[in-house]
């Protein structure tokens, strides 16, 4: 199964994302703020991130740097 890793700190923005990429038969793991979401990208390896912008702690674009 394919691992997408969500970045959002939005708790139902969050929800509404796994449900719609588990439905389409992806594997979601989800971070709520930047760090937590780089932590999640080294550890779990996903194939695609889908990345917020407007994070706390780090933002989006701080991640991709």
């Amino acid at each position: 199964m394919t691992r997408v890793l969500v970045v959002e700190d939005d708790p139902d923005l969050a929800l509404a994302l796994r449900v719609l990429l588990t439905r389409s038969g992806y594997e979601v793991v989800h971070a709520g703020d930047g760090r937590e979401g780089l932590r999640r990208l080294f550890a779990d390896r996903p194939a695609l991130m889908v990345l917020d912008i407007n994070l706390p702690r780090l933002d989006g674009w701080q991640v991709l740097e």
